[in-house]
């Protein structure tokens, strides 16, 4: 049986991986947090919200294992974050206002 990495790698192989991706942080270090996540490249949104989640970022990469990495090895290590949510992107159908068929 394949391990989810390569599921994931020949689902998205073709296609850039788009997903949002949901921050739980401890309230004193929002901005702090907030400041660090515009500065990566592959970070397209950075929004303080409210609801379950105190920040939502969208987020773009070439290819799943580059997406995987930054999750485990780059915002998981930003002092402050407690806690983040994945929600990858299966189809798009309007984005940035324009409409796609």
């Amino acid at each position: 049986m394949e391990d989810t990495d390569s599921i994931m790698s020949e689902y998205y192989e073709k296609h850039i991986v788009t997903a949002l991706i949901g921050i739980t942080c401890d309230t004193k270090e929002i901005d702090t947090v907030s400041k660090a996540l515009v500065e990566y490249s592959n970070v397209e949104d950075v929004f303080l919200t409210t609801g379950d989640f105190d920040i939502i970022i969208k987020v773009k990469f070439p290819e799943y294992s580059k997406m995987k990495d930054f999750i485990l090895n780059e915002i998981s290590q930003l002092k402050g974050i407690t806690k983040t949510e994945t929600m990858l992107v299966v189809s798009t159908y309007k984005e940035r206002g324009i409409k796609f068929e």
